[in-house]
């Protein structure tokens, strides 16, 4: 299992943190580390290499409520 810091950005960075705080599928886990106004950090704990993880958790937003209608960035550390 790896385990890799994640940062993402947005403007409305409230619903990133959201949905990713506690977030775990199959294929993932994340962890909220830290937040302000723009930004977060997140451990993610995956088997996946560090691009795929990246891929993953962007598909996965992408497919939520808010997803779609927000600009947000996700990259490694």
């Amino acid at each position: 299992m790896n385990t890799y810091r994640i940062q993402m950005n947005c403007g409305q960075i409230a619903y990133l943190c959201d949905f990713f705080s506690q977030y775990e599928d199959e294929q993932i886990q994340t962890v909220l580390l830290s937040a302000n106004r723009v930004q977060a950090v997140f451990e993610a704990k995956t088997p996946l290499d560090i691009e795929e993880a990246v891929k993953h958790l962007k598909q996965v937003f992408q497919l939520s409520k808010f997803g779609p209608g927000l600009y947000f960035t996700i990259k490694n550390m």
